[in-house]
């Protein structure tokens, strides 16, 4: 038996070995011809920006700076489906890059300087959060038609829209690394609705307050936390009732007050008491007559929903007004 002869496995493996051997040459061959004709290798890698994981089919745009706004782009295409990389030869010189991918944000123009063979670019995308609002009675739960208005912090319209009546259901995408979003509903007929969207993955939708009703909640009453005093915040809500009253000069009506079940019943008792009085001050303030406003704090004693979450809880915590 030849002591020298190769087993099967150690075959594989130096044929294996001469395999690579040969195409590390052909790459080196390759790069030395790429750099002597200026034709620099360059690699795209595009990842998701929340989880840092590859982002495959990410459509991407090379340009020479100085080209022509209607010139024919270096490169336009998606990255591949396995590493989520692109790679193109570029001559040397100054670029820019844009990616976009159906459900993230585009990214912003990147400027690069394409200097050296197989230099890397790396672009990442931020998902986007895609809420969809349902516009509906708050007494029938029936679709509503109203126009919708969503706001960012710098009070650019995010969107601007009219839900119909038969869904009621509107898609709107938004940024959920913004602090927040303010949107707004007005229909014939209702109250004009208004809120503020700080997570849109939890929020509920819009439950407008028809005019003809003998009540309705004040939505975005907000007020020191376990004190009656009324946050700036809460100044829109202020207005709407304000408004309410000065349009129905004769109209008269109860500022109930609603709390959760944290704490003693006392407690919240003198709680609701205490800002209905603060609401009922504020439209004293205003000029409108205190002789049509009467308070009524119900503490905890009358839950919409079970205080059995922060959710249920908040929604529990509120003002209602009644007509009379």
């Amino acid at each position: 038996m030849d002591m020298y002869a190769l087993t099967p496995a150690q075959k594989r493996a130096k044929a294996k070995a001469k395999l690579e051997k040969k195409k590390e040459a052909q790459r080196k061959k390759a790069k030395r011809k790429r750099i002597k004709e200026g034709k620099l290798l360059l690699y795209v890698y595009s990842y998701n920006l929340q989880t840092g994981e590859p982002l495959p089919a990410t459509h991407i745009q090379v340009q020479d700076v100085n080209a022509r706004p209607n010139k024919k782009p270096k490169i336009n295409k998606p990255t591949d489906t396995k590493k989520a990389r692109l790679s193109r030869t570029l001559p040397e010189g100054k670029y820019w890059a844009y990616a976009a991918k159906t459900g993230f944000f585009a990214s912003d123009t990147i400027f690069f300087t394409h200097r050296e063979d197989e230099d890397t670019l790396t672009v990442s995308l931020y998902p986007e959060t895609r809420l969809v609002l349902t516009v509906t009675d708050s007494l029938t739960s029936r679709p509503v038609t109203a126009n919708l208005i969503v706001r960012d912090p710098d009070q650019y319209k995010v969107l601007q829209t009219t839900s119909d009546s038969l869904h009621a259901r509107i898609a709107v995408l938004l940024d959920d690394r913004v602090p927040f979003y303010t949107i707004e509903a007005t229909a014939v007929d209702y109250f004009t609705f208004r809120d503020t969207i700080f997570n849109p993955h939890d929020y509920t939708g819009i439950r407008m307050s028809p005019k003809e009703i003998k009540s309705f909640v004040l939505h975005n009453m907000y007020f020191a936390t376990g004190k009656t005093w009324i946050l700036d915040s809460s100044e829109p809500a202020l207005i709407e009732l304000y408004n309410l009253l000065s349009a129905r000069p004769q109209q008269r009506i109860r500022i109930v007050g609603h709390t959760d079940n944290i704490g003693s019943d006392r407690s919240n008792q003198i709680l609701s008491e205490g800002r209905c009085q603060e609401v009922r001050e504020s439209m004293i303030e205003r000029g409108i007559q205190a002789d049509r406003i009467e308070i009524e704090g119900r503490g905890e004693k009358d839950p919409i929903v079970p205080n059995d979450s922060e959710e249920h809880r908040q929604m529990n915590r509120r003002v209602e007004i009644v007509l009379l």
